[in-house]
Order: C-alpha cells, then sequence, then structure tokens
C-alpha cells in the first residue's frame, strides 16, 4: 500500500503595494487580445512609479485575466467608470508614444469600416516595438541635412498645381516619356517644401527604387522598410514623426501613419496587388487613405489610372491631371508588316541599346503535351506536369511527384510537345538567335533591380523588370494573360505595360503579341487608360462588381445561416456556398452604400459565435480577386 504523502498549503503570492498616481491615477488602455465578444478598452491603475512616463499613447503591460499583454494608454482621468478593485499598470515599456493621437483616431475609424479590433490594425499599420531602437532614436533623433537638386522638370501647369498652398487632393496620370519612379521622385520633392511627404509605394522593389532617385538628387529621407531589422525600423518609425519636413518611404503598413495637417501622401499605382492585404478583413492602401483626405493632401499617381479612381474622376469627384502629350513610340502589332517577325525589332534594338522582353511565365516548361495525341500531360491528381529546368524529368505542379519515365495514357507516346515554355527556355532560344549578346533573366525566384551597364538582352517575368533604359520592348503571352480568370487581369496587365513603357527611349520600338483590331491593344495605342477603365468600370456594373458595387467573401463551417441572415439587405446578391482554399464559401454582392451593415451583420455573427465557443467567420472586403 503506497505511502499517504502528508497535505501541503499551497502558499498565495500577496501583491507588493504600489500608491496610485497623485494625479489622474486612472488609465484607459486599449488592451490586446482575441477574445472577439469582450470590449478592448479597460481601466487600470497608473502607480506612482510610472506617473511621469505613463502618457497617452504609450506602450504598457498589462494582466487581462490570467495573461500578461500589452496595451496602449488612450486616457488618464481621475476616476474609474468601472466598479470594484482595479488591477494596475505592471510596466511602462516604451518612453517615447508608441502611437500618437491622430493614429489612434485613424484606427478607430478604420477598425469600425471593417469590423474588426482596433489591435488588428495596431498590428499591421505601426512596427513592432523595440527598446533598441527608441533607445537609437533618442541618442540621434535628427535627420541628416543634404542639398537637394531635382535634375527632372515637370511642366509649369503642374508646378503651379504643386507649389499650391491649399490641401490638394488630385490624381496624375504619370506619361510613358520617362521613367515613372523620377517623376514620383520630383512630385515629391516639389511638395516637401512647406511640409512632410509620405510616399506609398507597392513593394520593397519599388521603395528601393524610388529610394536610389532620391539619393541621386541628395535628398535625406526615411525609409519604413519591413525588410529592415526590428531595431532599424522601429527607430526610423520615430523619425518619421518629426515636425520638421521629410519625406518618407514605406508600403501599405503606413497607411495610417500620423501626418500634420500640412503633409502630403502620394499613393504610388494603388491598383497594385502589393497594395491589398491579404489578412482577414482586407483592406486597400487607396481605401484607407481615402479616409484622410479631409485631413491631409492625397495625390494618386500612376502611369495606369485604376478603375476605383476612374470611378471617382468620371462622377468629377477627384480632379485628374495628363501631361502633355509628348513623342510616342513606334508600336507594332503581331499581325501588322512591319511587326510580323519582332526579331528585327530586337537586332535592330541591340544596335542602340539594351532590349527587353517580357515574358508571361516563369519556370523552364510550364506545361506540355503528348507530340501523338496532343493530350495535356496531367499526373494522377489531376495537376499539370511541368519540366523544372533543361535535362530533367517533369514533375506535377500539385503533388511535386516526379515522372522517371513519362509516357502519355492515352497513346504510350512518350515525346512531349511544348505547350508554353517559361522565362528560362525562352533565355535559351533567344540565345541561340542572339549568340553575340548578353541574355539576363529575371524573375520572382532571381530579380535583378537595375539594368547593369551595356548592351544585354533581358527576358524577363511580369513586375520584376530591371529598372532602366531600353531601345525595345517585346510583350510577349499577352493572349493567355488577358485570358485569366482573376478579377483584374486586364487591369494589372494595362499597368504592367504602361510601367514598362515608361522605361523606353523616346521614339524607340514597342511589339505587343496581340492582332491590331484587339481592343486591349487599341487601348494601349491611344494611351489613354483613363478611357479604357471607364469602358471596364460599365462592363463590371452588368455583373455587379466593383467598383461600383462591393463584394465580400465570407468563409466558415455555418456560412449558409450566414445567407438566411444577410438575404434581408437589400438589392443584394448572394452566391454559393463553394469550396475555396478548402473552406465554405460565399459570395456576397451588394451597392456600395449596403456595405458598413453587412460588415456590421458578419461581426455581430462573430461576437455570438464568440460567446459559445464557436468557429469564428473569416470574411475578405473586396479582395484583389474572387478566384
Amino acid at each position: 500500500m503506497a505511502a499517504v504523502k502528508p497535505l501541503k498549503l499551497r502558499r498565495e503570492k500577496v501583491q507588493s503595494f504600489r500608491p496610485r498616481a497623485s494625479s489622474n491615477p486612472i488609465a484607459r488602455v486599449l488592451v490586446d487580445h482575441q477574445i472577439v465578444h469582450l470590449e478592448q478598452v479597460y481601466d487600470y491603475e497608473v502607480p506612482e512609479l510610472f506617473d511621469a512616463t505613463a502618457s497617452i499613447g504609450a506602450l504598457v503591460e498589462v494582466e487581462f485575466g490570467h495573461i500578461l499583454t500589452q496595451g496602449v494608454i488612450l486616457e488618464r482621468r481621475e476616476t474609474s467608470e468601472s466598479a470594484g478593485n482595479l488591477k494596475e499598470i505592471l510596466k511602462v515599456l516604451s518612453i517615447e508614444p508608441y502611437v500618437l493621437p491622430d493614429q489612434l483616431a485613424n484606427i478607430d475609424t478604420a477598425a469600425a469600416l471593417y469590423g474588426a479590433k482596433p489591435w488588428d490594425f495596431l498590428r499591421r499599420c505601426v512596427p513592432p516595438f523595440s527598446k533598441v531602437g527608441e533607445r537609437n532614436f533618442r541618442s540621434n533623433p535628427t535627420l541628416p541635412e543634404g542639398k537637394v537638386i531635382s535634375n527632372i522638370s515637370l511642366p509649369e501647369s503642374l508646378l503651379a498645381i504643386l507649389q499650391g498652398s491649399t490641401r490638394l487632393t488630385c490624381a496624375i496620370e504619370l506619361p510613358p516619356s520617362a521613367p515613372y519612379w523620377n517623376l514620383v521622385a520630383a512630385i515629391a520633392l516639389e511638395r516637401s517644401h512647406n511640409a512632410s511627404v509620405l510616399v506609398l509605394l507597392p513593394n520593397e522593389r519599388e521603395m528601393s527604387l524610388l529610394e536610389t532617385a532620391f539619393h541621386e538628387f541628395g535628398c535625406p529621407l526615411i525609409v519604413i522598410a519591413s525588410t529592415a531589422g526590428k531595431s532599424d525600423r522601429y527607430q526610423n518609425y520615430l523619425k518619421s514623426r518629426s515636425a520638421t519636413p521629410v519625406i518618407v518611404l514605406g508600403t501599405r503598413s503606413s497607411v495610417l501613419h500620423s501626418l500634420s495637417p500640412e503633409a502630403t501622401v502620394l499613393v504610388v499605382d494603388d491598383m497594385d496587388e502589393s497594395h491589398y492585404e491579404r489578412h482577414s478583413p482586407t483592406w486597400n492602401t487607396r481605401d484607407l487613405i481615402k479616409l484622410r483626405e479631409d485631413d491631409l493632401s492625397v495625390i494618386y499617381l500612376s502611369t495606369s489610372i485604376g478603375l476605383e479612381t476612374a470611378r471617382r474622376v468620371s462622377h468629377h469627384s477627384l480632379p485628374l491631371y495628363r501631361f502633355p502629350a509628348s513623342q510616342p513610340p513606334r508600336f507594332h502589332s503581331a499581325s501588322s508588316p512591319q511587326g510580323s517577325d519582332y526579331f528585327s525589332i530586337i537586332r535592330e534594338g541591340l544596335t542602340k541599346g539594351a532590349v527587353l522582353v517580357s515574358v508571361g511565365a516563369t519556370g523552364y516548361v510550364t506545361s506540355f503535351s503528348c507530340q501523338k495525341c496532343r493530350n495535356i500531360a496531367l499526373c494522377s491528381c489531376g495537376g499539370k506536369l511541368y519540366f523544372p529546368a533543361r535535362g530533367v524529368t517533369p514533375r506535377c505542379a500539385t503533388c511535386d511527384t516526379e515522372y522517371i519515365e513519362w509516357c502519355c495514357p492515352w497513346c504510350q507516346e512518350s515525346k512531349p510537345r511544348i505547350v508554353k515554355s517559361g522565362v528560362i527556355r525562352r533565355a535559351e532560344e533567344f540565345g541561340r538567335a542572339f549568340p553575340r549578346y548578353s541574355i539576363l533573366t529575371s524573375s520572382a525566384s532571381n530579380p535583378i533591380a537595375q539594368l547593369p551597364e551595356g548592351v544585354h538582352l533581358v527576358l524577363s517575368t511580369p513586375g520584376v523588370e530591371p529598372r532602366g533604359e531600353y531601345a525595345a520592348i517585346i510583350f510577349l503571352d499577352l493572349e493567355g494573360r488577358l485570358l485569366r480568370t482573376t478579377l483584374r487581369a486586364t487591369e494589372e496587365l494595362r499597368l504592367h505595360i504602361c510601367r514598362s513603357l515608361s522605361m523606353l527611349r523616346h521614339g524607340e520600338d514597342a511589339y505587343f503579341a496581340l492582332p491590331p483590331s484587339d481592343p486591349f491593344l487599341q487601348s494601349i495605342l491611344r494611351g489613354k487608360p483613363l478611357g479604357a477603365a471607364e469602358r471596364e468600370v460599365d462592363e463590371r456594373d452588368g455583373a455587379h462588381l466593383p467598383p461600383n458595387y462591393c463584394a465580400l467573401l465570407v468563409s466558415g463551417e455555418r456560412v449558409e445561416n450566414v445567407k438566411v441572415l444577410l438575404a434581408n439587405v437589400s438589392q443584394i446578391e448572394l452566391l454559393g456556398p463553394f469550396l475555396r482554399e478548402g473552406k465554405k464559401t460565399i459570395l456576397v454582392k451588394a451597392p456600395l452604400e449596403s456595405q458598413l451593415e453587412i460588415v456590421r451583420l458578419l461581426s455581430h455573427v462573430n461576437r455570438v459565435n464568440s460567446m459559445r465557443k464557436e468557429p469564428l467567420l473569416s470574411y475578405q472586403i473586396n479582395p484583389y480577386s474572387l478566384n
């Protein structure tokens, strides 16, 4: 028989007493927790020890339930509205305010609009706190001064607009006559003479490109990049809140950055996919900046006007500035007499400088069929087979199964026929055709940021073209890219082409692998992206799609119940449920004015599910793609 162990009394820890602050001892704290149905603002006592540092906007450590978490002080007051004993603030983490009052107001507005919690935006729009970064900032809070000399001349009509002292809200269509990053830098410099300028770019690659342009001008600036170290990023974040005029480069995570009323925000290529937040609830840089147009100057810049901007321009709610007409490129198409052989255009272009060939697919051979029966090569799982490199066996794009001795399951033939070549195989083909020239390839897995000096034949996939000046540009695989089933395939391709044409020398050749009668090509040849965008907006109206309508993807285990709840909203369309990324999903389409009501209903469902400890809904508001 086992021996009976003596009972042990549990030792209770007595919390040491710390006197309260003598003035405003109660702090209203925005607490970071994941319980959806609970409030996020609670009262805490401020110990006398933290009276001087527990300021509004400070990041603190508090106890919520039985866990330690972070919070932001919203207010200091004399009395509490809560009954009972209050817990006290355990630590003040930041000496400098983590967020400023105008940031908190913007975060609250965005959270209400998207049915989210304020901390959902705090985590994505404010860099993580770094004690080292704060210490470095306090030891060196100023920016180095530099003499700014811009060698980019802007039209007098545009300068008159930019140099005005009144608050400015407009869109600017950048021309293909000059590299777009230099024009963005020149516009930012003009607006920085009076106040700070925040330039919101799609991604880190564009940020690095613009940073190089500013350095060439001798302009000091602050870069808030997610690729930087935690301490450097937080230090730059604190520096960017300087009262003296500065130029700040950021991505969509800087959209709610604190700015003075005289400041200007430049939104570059707002329709780019990188401006869309992928996590639920999804949001776009353009939509959040629109909420700040009453307080700041906002300028939307792009070589191709997006659909949402085109809608506002056509409704006369957003002025549009277009650069004066310049010498257009020499356009060639697939069936024009002088454009039937684009190899001659490449050959002539290489005598003058580098040539860019835009290819639609990455990899080596992205799809192949049987040489005899022409059936597409498929895996047993249903995925397409592809060749990852020269001289290797095919693999499945879905399950990665390797086929060492591939043969057609229909006719037993073992000879593959290439259906679609990637950029690597295209580079081999062009290398054999132009053996005396250097061949460069740029893709997402191996991008080249800047065009090296010398004469090169550059093959690139969309979006990662080496930035530089080209003597000719060839656009291939356009038909396949137009036929993609994504919601914004046409808009994305138009942006890519217009952005690439800005790197073409004046009056040089551009080839398009489309017949001259193609409507998309005609919109490019006319040089009016706004008209093409307006026509696409009209086409989408018939299908009740953005930008005149809102589209929401709602996923969850019980979306059928949500479908019944939303059916009472006027003029609403509900499609599904269907499987999307392994989840049951419904597509909700409704007029824009119903979006806020739908979001409130979905938020209410999540609060009820949270109280019942049931799985929550996830919803994406006007996502980049509905696929």
